[in-house]
Order: C-alpha cells, then structure tokens, then sequence
C-alpha cells in the first residue's frame, strides 16, 4: 500500500466582482454583531447612558445653550471610540491568535477584501454613536428655557471620534500581530487628550492635532460669536479615518490604484484642514466679538416690563421672563423709592477671546445690572445678587468688601430672592477664601466675617419678620456710611466684635 500522494493546497481564483461584494457585505455584517456585542462596548455605551440620564436627572432646573450642548458628548464619544478600537482590533488578530491564518487561504476573499470587511463592520459602532448623540442634544433641546443653536458640524464630530478610533483598531491590527498595541493606541489618544492638551486659543488650531479641543469658557457665548472652526476639524477627522483606512487595506495587500487615489486624496485634506483650523477667526467674527463686549446694546434685543427694562442677545430674549421673575422678587423685598426705581438689565460678555476665554465682563454702566448667558441654580443667584446692588448701591464698580449696612442688605435680599438661596451660597462658597462671597456676573459681593455672622443671623430668623424690618428701615438700611452695629440693632439681631482680621479688608 502506498501513501497517498498530497496535492499542495492553493489559493481558489479570484471570485467575481458581485460575489466578492456580497462576500465582504455578509462578513462585515457578522463582524459588526459580534462588534456591538462585545462586553468592552456594551460596557462602554452603559456608562454613557448612565453618564446621560444621571446628569439629565441632576440639572436642577438648569437651561441649555445648545451651542455649547453640541461639544459636550465628544468626550463621551471618544470613550465609546476608544472601546470600539480595542474591540475591533481583537476581532481583526482573531485569526492570529487561534492559529487558523493558514484556513483563509482556501478562502474566496483575499485578505484586503476581508480588512474591508472589518472596516465596515464599525460602521453600527458608529452609528449607534450618532443616535447618542442626537438623544443627548435633542433631550437638551426639548428642555424649557433652552436657547442657542447647535452645530452641524459639532454634532458630526461626535460619531467621526467613535469612527476614527475604530479604523485605527483594523490598522494596527493588521500592521502589528499583537494585542497589547490597541491598549496603548488608546493611552495615547488619552494622554494627546488629557496629559497634553492642545492650547485653547482659537489662532493655535494648527498645532492641534488632538481629536477633542477643550475650549470651555468661563460662560458661553452667543453663537455667532464663537468663531470655532467646526467644519474644518469635522473633515479633518473624516480624513485622518479614510487615511487608517486605505492605509490598513494597502497593509493586506490591497495595492490598487484605487487604494493609492484614495490615500494620497486623504492626505492632501488632512493637510489642507489642518491649515484651514489653524487660520484666526474671520474679521467678521472679531468685530461682532469687539461690539458685544464693548457695546453690547447695539446688538441687543430690549423689552420693558413694570419700571425694568430687559436686553438681551437674540438668542437669550427667552430667559426675560425668568429674570422678571427675579427681579420682581427682590423688588417686593426692597422698600421704597428703590422698589419701584427704573432698572435696566443688561446681558452682558466677555469674548474678545472666543469661547475659551476666562475674563469676566465688564462691569454695566451706573443704574444698569448685568444678566449673564448661563441660568439656573447658582446663576440664578448671582443675577439676583446684580438686581440687589442695582437697587441699592446703583454701581457696579464697587470693589473690595462692603463693610457696612449696605453689604448685608444685598447679601440678604439675593439669598431671600431666589429658591434654596442659602442652601446655593454655601455650595458656592465652599473652597473660597472666605465664606461671605455671594457670587455675582461681574464682581461678587464680598462680606467680612463680621457682616457674614449679621447675615447668617438674620436667615435664621422668621424671614416674614425680617422683610417687615428691612421695609420699615429701609432708608436707613440703604444708605451709605450705616454702619453694620445700626443695621444689626434695626434687623433685631446682634453684631459680633470686629476683630483684627476684618480690619484687614479693603472696604468698598
């Protein structure tokens, strides 16, 4: 008996274009089940949802501006991105690691079709990332009191940071046989994120090659005003993606010239959008900054109600009404004449550095208060704070503490004007250097320990009975030069000493 004699195994012809099509088609559609299946991105789109339904319960009657809602799932994004590379690149050296390389040989897909395959198969990962994101943004929309208006582009850019992750997973799959290299993709892509963030200056965009820029200012800002360079970066990304793409089927094998078009097509708009982010921000926008910071009621929209009149950016004109109701609070707490004095109310901006910027506005002319763009909780607080100097002090170019009558009575008609106003201050004041700061748009009211301890006092007293006093002495009260001793004895409470600390404060 003989041995038989092997037939050496080779590799079947290649199969027809509309069978090679229909073959990639159904081993994407497998790859992607299993894709969205895994523990790593299960994990990681739980966390979001949890992330997104914790804070959606936690906004405590805050108001969206949605040109800033339409950045904040980018993080969140990349996190998904970030699972769906290690996911994708395991499935990539699945083979590799069972030892069954060999098998494919017989197959009828060559190994760039099947890369192909395995870049597709993230498109589900990425789409699941979109319906995220439109979730987050229109639960945001839907929301009252939301204003503003969103960006495209912002919103695309959320899915290409779950894309681009993604294809970078095939890349390194097939560049390097070896797991370990998907983790440290994603430590790095952190690290580029987080450890070295790009500068938030909207001029320095061409050194920023981070997939998520952190330009969060200190308020938002009206949309025509942000001057971010949105598109741009949006394509950037799409570009980098298509790059890892035909990169990660050139290393298969893949050398067509279809291929090569495509590569070389990428690269020329990852440079080309790279320059175009780099570039300042038009002199349109620059101007429009200019104007709404120095001369905001040019571009304002006003409206009177009673004896206060409301401007606001077009945007903002929604949020009138919630700051009437404010100020028609601390007016029924005030005595005459400045309960009924005429009040303007000005919404006012700090973007001559773009969305990123960190000054505070600047303060409103005499007999004006400053409504700033965020509303809700403690901001609600601060407005009541500028309505409370408005009425009293009549100035907002006051600085340094107030050392007297004057002081406590803002401090106690801001807290007593707004809901869980004590409860806000607290919260607020934790951290600073002292604890009687009552934040305000421009300038906090800032109390010494001895004016704090008279206005801790006179929350902890029937506020019924103190409004009753603050009326009936309110001439007094409002005056400047009271002294805090007088205003104690007219609240009927005690002041403490004053000790060596409070004569240490510069006085307003």
């Amino acid at each position: 008996m003989t041995a038989a004699t092997r037939t050496p195994v080779t590799a079947p012809p290649p199969a027809p274009r509309a069978a090679g099509r229909r073959a990639v088609t159904a081993l994407a559609r497998s790859e992607a089940r299993r894709l969205l299946l895994h523990p790593l991105v299960l994990a990681a789109v739980a966390v979001y949802v949890a992330v997104l339904l914790w804070a959606g319960g936690g906004t405590g009657g805050s108001y969206p501006v949605l040109q800033d809602v339409d950045r904040e799932a980018h993080l969140g994004q990349l996190m998904l991105g970030l699972a769906v590379l290690v996911a994708a690149n395991l499935a990539v050296l699945r083979s590799h690691r069972h030892g069954t390389d060999g098998h494919f040989a017989v197959l009828v897909l060559p190994p760039w079709q099947r890369t192909v395959a395995h870049v597709l198969s993230v498109l589900p990962a990425v789409a699941v990332g979109a319906l995220l994101v439109a979730g987050q943004f229109t639960a945001a929309a839907l929301e009252p009191g939301a204003v503003g208006h969103g960006s495209v582009f912002e919103l695309l850019t959320g899915p290409l940071l779950v894309l681009l992750p993604a294809v970078l997973g095939v890349l390194l799959g097939r560049a390097v046989l070896s797991p370990f290299m998907a983790p440290l993709a994603a430590i790095a892509l952190l690290a580029l994120t987080f450890v070295f963030p790009p500068s938030p200056h909207a001029d320095a965009w061409l050194g920023r090659m981070a997939p998520v820029l952190f330009d969060q200012g200190l308020r938002p800002l009206p949309s025509d005003l942000l001057g971010r360079p949105a598109g741009w970066h949006a394509l950037y990304l799409l570009a980098l993606s298509v790059l890892a793409a035909a990169g990660a089927v050139r290393v298969s094998g893949g050398r067509t010239r279809a291929v090569r078009a495509t590569a070389l097509g990428a690269l020329g708009v990852i440079v080309t959008a790279v320059v175009l982010q780099g570039l300042a921000p038009s002199k349109a926008v620059v101007e429009a900054r200019e104007v709404a910071t120095r001369h905001p009621a040019a571009v304002q929209h006003c409206e009177r109600r009673g004896t206060t009149t409301y401007c606001a950016f077009p945007e903002f004109t929604p949020w009138i009404g919630e700051w009437a109701r404010v100020t028609d609070r601390v007016r029924s707490l005030a005595g005459t004449p400045q309960a009924t004095r005429a009040l303007t109310v000005r919404q006012q901006v700090a973007a001559l550095d773009g969305p990123s910027g960190q000054a505070e506005p600047s303060p409103a002319a005499p007999g004006e208060a400053t409504a700033g763009t965020a509303w809700g909780g403690e901001w609600e607080l601060e407005f009541a704070a500028s309505v409370a100097r408005g009425l009293v002090v009549g100035d907002e170019r006051h600085r340094g503490a107030h050392c007297d009558a004057q002081g406590v009575l803002m401090a106690w008609l801001a807290i007593h004007a707004t809901p869980d106003g004590a409860a806000t201050s607290a919260a607020t004041g934790r951290g600073r250097a002292s604890r009687g700061l009552i934040p305000a748009p421009v300038e906090p009211i800032s109390l010494r320990d001895r004016e704090f301890a008279v206005l801790q006092r006179l929350l902890a007293e029937p506020q019924g009975e103190v409004e009753r006093r603050v009326k009936a002495s309110w001439a007094e009260l409002s005056a400047r030069g009271t002294t805090t001793d007088r205003a104690a004895a007219l609240l009927g409470v005690t002041a403490p000493a004053e000790t060596a600390a409070d004569r240490e404060w510069s006085c307003a």
